[in-house]
C-alpha cells in the first residue's frame, strides 16, 4: 500500500478525525474562562468547583461565592462535572482550564460512541458523514469549554450504545454502564435525557426477548426517579434552606407561558433551534436529507429522530424565552440534526457530492466558531483583580461589585460577596445595608459603567475598576 492509499484509507477512518480534532482545540486550552462563549455559564461552573476544593467537598452541597454573607449553598444541576475538576485540583491544584479538558475527552468520546451506535444500525458510511457533522457543529467550539451541556449529551451517548448493547446481547455489563452513565449524563443535564428517549423504538421489536425490555424500562425508570428527585425535591430544598437562589439555577416555566414567549420572538427562537446547531449550509442539508429520508420511506431512521427531537421540543416549550436568549439551549440536540444529516448524505448516490456538501457545512461551521480561540476584550481587565485585591483586603473579607448579573466579576475576584447592579450602587440606602450585612469593599468595573463616583474612601484606581472601602 503506498502512501496515498494509506492517506486515504486514514481519512475514512473517524479515529483520525476525532483525534485530530481533539488536537486542534488544544489551542489555547489553559486560557482562563474569558472567551466569547458564555462566559458566565463556565464560571458558574468554575465557582462551585473551586468552593468544593476551598471550602466544602461535598458534592450534595454546591455553593456559588455570589450570596452575600450567606453559605452560598445552592441548587443546581448534580455537579458531577464540577465536582471532576476539583479531584483533578487534589492532585495538582486549582485551574480553570482543568474543566475545559476534561469536557473535551468525555465528548471525543461520546463522538465516537455516536459513530458506533448509528454504524450498528445504520451502516459505516451513515456513521462518518453524521460523526463528523457533530463535529464541526456548535458542538466544536462547546466541547472545549467548561459548561455541562455537551458533556452530558455525551454520557447519554455512550449511556444509549450500552442500552442498545444490552438489548441485543443481554450482557450485565452493559445494563448497569447504561444505568450508571444514563443516570450521570441526565442529573448533569436534564436536558440531554431525550438523547435516552431513542429506547424506545427497540422496546417495540419482537425479536428482543421480553425480560431484557422490562428490565431496562426498571433501570431507565430509576435514572428518571433519581432526575426527578434531584430537580425537583433536592433543588428546590437547598434553595429554600439555604437562601433564596431560585434566580440563580433557572428551573423553566409554565408550558403556557413559555409558549407564549416563543410564538412572541418566534424568528428569533426558530433561528436557534434550525440555524443555531449546524449553521446555514448546515440546515440545508438537513432539509434535503429529511427529503431524501422520506422519499425512502426509511421510517427507522425517521423515528430515531422524531422522538427525541419531539421530547427535546418539551424542555423548549418549559424554556421558554431562556431557550433563544442562551446560544447553548440547542446543544443536546445537535445529535439528532447531525445523525439526519449523516443519513441523507449517505442516501446520495455520488460520494463526490456527498463529500463536497460535507465539507461546505464543515467550512462554514468552524469559521463561524474560531472566534472562540480569543479571550473577550472587554473581560481582559478582570484577569488582575485578584491579584489587586489581594494587596488591598484580606480573601475572607466580604465585597460588592457591579457587573451585568454575570457571576464572572465575582470569580475573577476570588472573593465572596454580592453581585449589584449599577442602579443599586446609585441609592445610598443601599450602601448602608451592605455596610451593614459585612462588606468590606466596593468594586466599581468601569466595563459596566464608567459613571458610578461613589462618596467613600477611594483605595484604588485605574481605568479598569476603583475599589472603595466601606
Amino acid at each position: 500500500m503506498n502512501y496515498k492509499e494509506q492517506m486515504l484509507l486514514l481519512s475514512k477512518d473517524i479515529r483520525f478525525w476525532i483525534i485530530l480534532f481533539f488536537i486542534v482545540r488544544l489551542y489555547g486550552i489553559t486560557n482562563p474562562p474569558l472567551d466569547a462563549a458564555s462566559t458566565w455559564r463556565q464560571t458558574d461552573v468554575l465557582m462551585i468547583a473551586r468552593n468544593f476544593y476551598e471550602v466544602d467537598s461535598n458534592i450534595l452541597y454546591p455553593r456559588t461565592d455570589s450570596a452575600g454573607d450567606l453559605s452560598g449553598i445552592v441548587g443546581v444541576e448534580f455537579p458531577l462535572f464540577n465536582y471532576l475538576i476539583f479531584l483533578i485540583s487534589l492532585v495538582f491544584g486549582f485551574e480553570s482550564w482543568y474543566g475545559r479538558l476534561i469536557n473535551l475527552v468525555v465528548t471525543s468520546i461520546g463522538t465516537f460512541y455516536f459513530y458506533k451506535l448509528i454504524k450498528k444500525y445504520f451502516g459505516e458510511s451513515s456513521a462518518f458523514y453524521s460523526a463528523v457533522t457533530l463535529l464541526v457543529s456548535m458542538w466544536f467550539s462547546y466541547s472545549r469549554i467548561t459548561i455541562p451541556d455537551v458533556f452530558a449529551a455525551s454520557f447519554c451517548i455512550i449511556s444509549l450504545y450500552n442500552g442498545y448493547q444490552y438489548l441485543e446481547e443481554g450482557k450485565k455489563q452493559h445494563l448497569i454502564t447504561f444505568f450508571i452513565l444514563g443516570a450521570l449524563g441526565c442529573l448533569s443535564k436534564i436536558s440531554a435525557a431525550p438523547i435516552l428517549t431513542c429506547l424506545a423504538i427497540p422496546l417495540f421489536m419482537n425479536r428482543i426477548p421480553l425480560n431484557r425490555k422490562i428490565i431496562l424500562s426498571i433501570c431507565a425508570s430509576a435514572i428518571l426517579g433519581l432526575v426527578c428527585y434531584w430537580y425537583f425535591i433536592w433543588v428546590p430544598h437547598l434553595n429554600s434552606t439555604y437562601g433564596s437562589f431560585g434566580r440563580f439555577f433557572f428551573m423553566g416555566m409554565s408550558m403556557y407561558n413559555g409558549i407564549q414567549d416563543l410564538i412572541r420572538e418566534w424568528p428569533q427562537a426558530l433561528d436557534q433551534f434550525f440555524v443555531t446547531p449546524l449553521k446555514y449550509t448546515g440546515l440545508a442539508v438537513f432539509l434535503l436529507s429529511f427529503y431524501l429520508l422520506v422519499r425512502a420511506k426509511n421510517w427507522a431512521a425517521l423515528s430515531a429522530f422524531l422522538i427525541p427531537i419531539s421530547a427535546f421540543l418539551i424542555f423548549v416549550l418549559k424554556s421558554g424565552w431562556g431557550f433563544y436568549v442562551n446560544d447553548y439551549y440547542p446543544l443536546v440536540s445537535v445529535p439528532f440534526f447531525a445523525f439526519l444529516v449523516g443519513l441523507g448524505l449517505s442516501q446520495i448516490k455520488s460520494k463526490q457530492i456527498a463529500t463536497i456538501l460535507l465539507i461546505i457545512v464543515s467550512v462554514e461551521g468552524i469559521a463561524n466558531q474560531i472566534h472562540v480561540f480569543k479571550i473577550r476584550q472587554p473581560f481582559t481587565s478582570l484577569l488582575s483583580l485578584e491579584s489587586t485585591l489581594n494587596g488591598i483586603t484580606l480573601p475572607s473579607d466580604l465585597i460588592a461589585i457591579n457587573s451585568d448579573g454575570s457571576p464572572t466579576p465575582m470569580y475573577c475576584a476570588h472573593r465572596k460577596g454580592w453581585n449589584v447592579t449599577n442602579e443599586y450602587l446609585a441609592t445610598e440606602q443601599n450602601i448602608e445595608g451592605l455596610k451593614r450585612d459585612g462588606c468590606k469593599f466596593i468594586v466599581v468595573l468601569k466595563i459596566f459603567n464608567t459613571n458610578i463616583n461613589l462618596e467613600l474612601p477611594k483605595v484604588y484606581d485605574s481605568q479598569e475598576y476603583s475599589i472603595y472601602k466601606l
